[in-house]
């Protein structure tokens, strides 16, 4: 039996940005993520979150939505070393891997979250 892809709707992409982007200011656990913007000069309260999958092996790898927007690509090994810090041009290549990209840069253009 096969997995049917899951088509999210815009509602449930907005969502999925609105409730990283909260986790990405607020939660202690994501800490290590505000401190990794905070190095490269970027504050936690003008990004986005638009994408975040854990590893098994405690690895991380997502996608910031930056203010002016730049989509930046991260990767974070299972030592909590970063890996891959890489701005996107090709915004429809991440959306294989993040849905909510597109969502989130439109999100951003608008105001939201900001």
């Amino acid at each position: 039996m096969g997995v049917c892809p899951v088509h999210e709707t815009e509602a449930e992409l907005r969502l999925e940005v609105s409730e990283l982007t909260e986790l990405l200011r607020e939660d202690s656990d994501f800490a290590d993520l505000r401190n990794l913007l905070a190095v490269r000069g970027l504050h936690a309260s003008e990004v986005l979150l638009a994408g975040l999958v854990e590893g098994r092996d405690n690895s991380q790898y997502g996608v910031f939505i930056t203010a002016d927007p730049r989509c930046l690509l991260f990767e974070i090994g299972p030592s909590n070393q970063l890996v891959r810090w890489e701005q996107i041009e090709d915004v429809d290549a991440l959306a294989k891997d993040f849905s909510a990209v597109n969502v989130g840069i439109a999100m951003r253009r608008a105001g939201e979250l900001a």
